[in-house]
Protein backbone atom coordinates (compact mmCIF):
# COMPACT_ATOMS: atom_id res chain seq x y z
CA UNK A 1 0.00 0.00 0.00
CA UNK A 2 1.23 3.45 -0.85
CA UNK A 3 1.98 5.80 2.01
CA UNK A 4 0.21 8.47 -0.03
CA UNK A 5 -2.96 6.35 0.27
CA UNK A 6 -2.59 6.39 4.05
CA UNK A 7 -2.10 10.18 4.07
CA UNK A 8 -5.17 10.70 1.90
CA UNK A 9 -7.14 8.36 4.16
CA UNK A 10 -6.08 10.39 7.21
CA UNK A 11 -7.18 13.56 5.43
CA UNK A 12 -10.60 12.11 4.57
CA UNK A 13 -11.13 10.86 8.12
CA UNK A 14 -10.27 14.30 9.53
CA UNK A 15 -12.74 15.92 7.16
CA UNK A 16 -15.58 13.45 7.66
CA UNK A 17 -15.24 13.32 11.45
CA UNK A 18 -14.82 17.12 11.60
CA UNK A 19 -11.52 16.79 13.45
CA UNK A 20 -9.05 19.62 13.79
CA UNK A 21 -5.77 19.29 11.96
CA UNK A 22 -3.86 18.26 15.10
CA UNK A 23 -6.18 15.38 16.01
CA UNK A 24 -4.35 12.94 13.75
CA UNK A 25 -0.74 13.74 12.84
CA UNK A 26 0.32 13.82 9.21
CA UNK A 27 3.22 11.55 10.14
CA UNK A 28 0.95 8.50 10.24
CA UNK A 29 2.49 6.03 7.80
CA UNK A 30 0.54 2.83 8.33
CA UNK A 31 -3.03 1.73 8.76
CA UNK A 32 -2.13 0.12 12.09
CA UNK A 33 -0.78 3.45 13.40
CA UNK A 34 -3.88 5.21 12.15
CA UNK A 35 -6.14 2.70 13.88
CA UNK A 36 -4.24 3.08 17.15
CA UNK A 37 -4.63 6.88 17.01
CA UNK A 38 -8.26 6.83 15.90
CA UNK A 39 -9.68 4.44 18.53
CA UNK A 40 -9.48 7.03 21.36
CA UNK A 41 -11.18 9.60 19.11
CA UNK A 42 -14.02 7.18 18.37
CA UNK A 43 -14.29 6.32 22.08
CA UNK A 44 -14.58 10.00 22.90
CA UNK A 45 -17.32 10.50 20.30
CA UNK A 46 -19.17 7.41 21.54
CA UNK A 47 -19.11 8.75 25.10
CA UNK A 48 -19.66 12.46 24.51
CA UNK A 49 -21.01 13.19 21.02
CA UNK A 50 -22.92 10.24 19.59
CA UNK A 51 -24.99 12.35 17.13
CA UNK A 52 -21.79 13.72 15.59
CA UNK A 53 -20.37 10.19 15.28
CA UNK A 54 -23.54 8.82 13.69
CA UNK A 55 -23.66 11.76 11.28
CA UNK A 56 -20.03 11.14 10.33
CA UNK A 57 -20.65 7.42 9.78
CA UNK A 58 -23.52 8.36 7.46
CA UNK A 59 -21.28 10.83 5.56
CA UNK A 60 -18.54 8.22 5.28
CA UNK A 61 -21.16 5.85 3.84
CA UNK A 62 -20.88 2.99 6.28
CA UNK A 63 -23.75 0.56 6.18
CA UNK A 64 -26.35 1.34 8.83
CA UNK A 65 -26.89 -2.36 9.43
CA UNK A 66 -23.18 -2.87 10.19
CA UNK A 67 -23.19 0.05 12.61
CA UNK A 68 -26.35 -1.19 14.37
CA UNK A 69 -24.87 -4.67 14.64
CA UNK A 70 -21.70 -3.33 16.28
CA UNK A 71 -23.59 -0.98 18.60
CA UNK A 72 -26.14 -3.53 19.81
CA UNK A 73 -24.47 -6.95 19.81
CA UNK A 74 -20.84 -6.59 20.73
CA UNK A 75 -19.05 -6.17 24.02
CA UNK A 76 -18.89 -2.38 24.72
CA UNK A 77 -15.09 -2.40 24.82
CA UNK A 78 -15.04 -3.74 21.24
CA UNK A 79 -17.27 -1.04 19.76
CA UNK A 80 -14.62 1.65 19.13
CA UNK A 81 -12.04 -0.69 17.55
CA UNK A 82 -14.67 -2.22 15.26
CA UNK A 83 -16.10 1.15 14.22
CA UNK A 84 -12.57 2.41 13.64
CA UNK A 85 -11.84 -0.54 11.36
CA UNK A 86 -15.02 0.13 9.36
CA UNK A 87 -14.15 3.83 9.02
CA UNK A 88 -10.59 3.18 7.88
CA UNK A 89 -11.60 0.46 5.43
CA UNK A 90 -14.29 2.64 3.84
CA UNK A 91 -12.13 5.76 3.60
CA UNK A 92 -9.22 3.76 2.17
CA UNK A 93 -11.58 2.21 -0.36
CA UNK A 94 -12.59 5.73 -1.47
CA UNK A 95 -8.93 6.76 -1.87
CA UNK A 96 -8.10 3.68 -3.96
CA UNK A 97 -11.20 4.11 -6.14
CA UNK A 98 -10.44 7.80 -6.76
CA UNK A 99 -6.86 6.98 -7.71
CA UNK A 100 -7.99 4.20 -10.05
CA UNK A 101 -10.38 6.45 -11.96
CA UNK A 102 -8.28 9.60 -11.97
CA UNK A 103 -5.54 8.09 -14.13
Amino acid sequence: MLSNDVLQTVSLIKKDLSLDQNALPESVTSIDDLKELLIPVINYLLDRDMPRLLNALYRIDISESKVKEILTVDNPSDIAPKLTTLIIERELQKVITRRKYSS
